[in-house]
Order: C-alpha cells, then structure tokens, then sequence
C-alpha cells in the first residue's frame, strides 16, 4: 500500500518576536490535527490527509490570529467533508477552506477594528492517492523534489513573483528587490479570495515540501532540493530547512511541511520523468 510520511516544524527566525507562520498536519482517517508519531505516517488513499502553511501578515495587526483563523477553517471544512477521494472534489474542499478562511478573518477585523490590515497567505494540499492537489494565495510556495530535481507548482502572487515570472528581473534579483514582500492577493484583505489550484500527479519517491517565504528568502531552492534529498525523512528534513534559514539570519518566520510520498502503488520513475502539472480554473 502506498503511503505518506508527513513533518511540519516552524520557527519564529532571529528577527521576529513573535511567530505569525501556522501549519496544520490533518489525518481525515483519524479526524484528528497534529504531529503524534502514529499521526506521522498515513496511507495514501481515501479518507486521506490535508496539509496546510499560512504566512500570517499585520504584525500589531494580529498576522498570528490571521494564521491560525485560517488553518482552523480550513480544518473546519476538511472535517465536515470527512474525505477527500478524487481531484475534483479535493479541488473543491480545498478551496472551500480558503474562502472560508477569508470570511473568518474579515469578522474577525469586523469585530475587532483594531486588527485591520491582518491577512495571510495559504499553501494547503489534499494528499489522497497518486494525484495531490493544491490551493494556493500568496507567496508561501509549494515544490515537488524528484531525484535531484525540484520544481515549484505554485506561483509567487506578488509584484516581484511576476517580476521574475514576466523575465525583469531574476531569482537572485528578486532576493534584495525593495518591493519583494508586496502581495497581489492574500486571504482576509478582499471580501473574495480566488485561489490558484493544481493537481500533481506523484511517483514513488516523491516529496512535497509546502513552506512559507521565511525559507526560500534566505535560502535557495538549489539548497532547499540538497537537503531535503540527503536527510530523505520529513522530520530530518523539516529540521535541515528551518535550521539553514536560522544560519542564514531568519529575518521572518520560518514554517516548512515535508511529505514523502512511498510504497506499492505508485510508479516508479523512470529516468528524468517531469513533474506534470494541471491547474484547474476556479470562480472567485
């Protein structure tokens, strides 16, 4: 039977002092969110497992509660639907959490003006059998490492992720560019959210690695691929990232979810074998 083996570890970095990342590591078999041992390991099959990083934004505006009001709806929604079992309706559960996600967090502001300019961004996947799928706002990101080999199937939604989409300036441009954190679209600022939705198809071996910009803005994917490759478990690796963005100053939080995707019933490549990607369109 094929499984996976899930880790999520976060960190407040060197400069923050406190943390606005959340994560959320949900077992739909167990109805049960966290990171106990027998919580670890799941088989890739229905009712399956849904994994979430949220990059909270506001600072005294209450970026940590925009975090954790999202994760929490999005658990919320996975709850209700008690499985995820095809790509379509992974699709929808997941972007069912992010709208609702959205809507928590504009009460929470409408109740509490003070908190005003808190929102989040959102990287979550639905992991149930040879094809994850993903939604997405934000900068967070979402990669698949095959091999050696790491390619990112999420886009960055900011004014320097289509900078470097549209070829003005380069990934290593992009690192000291004065407008890098500005978001095109985040969960909890407009009264509607569309996110960004893919399906992946998985082969043996595989890891998705879903984290937010503490990680990939101090260091690079290159590295990122390396020590995800060389620990080859979720926990190790989880613990590799987060500790080389703390060498490297972790000036903003720091949350990364590592998933090894094993076992009978998923091919095993052959060769180079791409990533193949689908986006699926979705209504704001």
């Amino acid at each position: 039977m094929a499984r996976v083996e899930v880790f999520a570890r976060t960190e407040t970095g060197c400069a923050r002092e406190r943390n606005e990342d959340a994560f959320l590591v949900l077992s739909l078999a167990s109805r049960r969110a966290g990171q106990l041992p027998e919580q670890r390991v799941a088989e890739l099959a229905p009712p399956g497992v849904i994994l979430a990083v949220c990059d909270g934004m506001g600072g005294a505006a209450a970026g940590d509660v925009a975090s954790q009001l999202a994760t929490r709806a999005l658990e919320e929604v996975a709850l209700r639907a008690g499985s995820v079992h095809d790509p379509q309706q992974a699709a929808s559960v997941l972007v069912e959490g992010v709208q609702a996600a959205n809507r928590a967090i504009l009460q929470h502001i409408t109740q509490h003006p003070r908190s005003r300019g808190m929102g989040t961004t959102m990287t979550a996947a639905a992991l149930f059998g040879p094809t994850a799928v993903l939604a997405h706002v934000g900068d967070s990101r979402g990669y698949v490492l095959r091999g050696r080999s790491m390619t990112q199937v999420t886009s960055d939604h900011s004014v320097v992720g289509q900078l470097v989409a549209s070829g003005e300036l380069t990934p290593e441009q992009a690192r000291t560019y004065d407008k890098r954190n500005v978001l095109l679209q985040a969960v909890g600022v407009q009264p509607s959210v569309r996110p960004e939705v893919v399906e992946v198809d998985l082969l043996a071996g595989d890891q998705l690695i879903l984290c937010s910009d503490g990680l990939t803005g101090v260091v690079e994917d290159g590295r990122i691929a390396d020590l995800v490759t060389r620990m080859n478990d979720p926990m190790r690796a989880a613990r590799a990232l987060t500790e080389a963005a703390c060498t490297q100053g972790a000036p903003d939080n720091v949350t990364v979810v590592v998933a090894r995707f094993v076992g009978q019933g998923l091919v095993v490549p052959s060769g180079r074998t791409p990533v193949q990607l689908r986006k699926r369109d979705v209504m704001a």
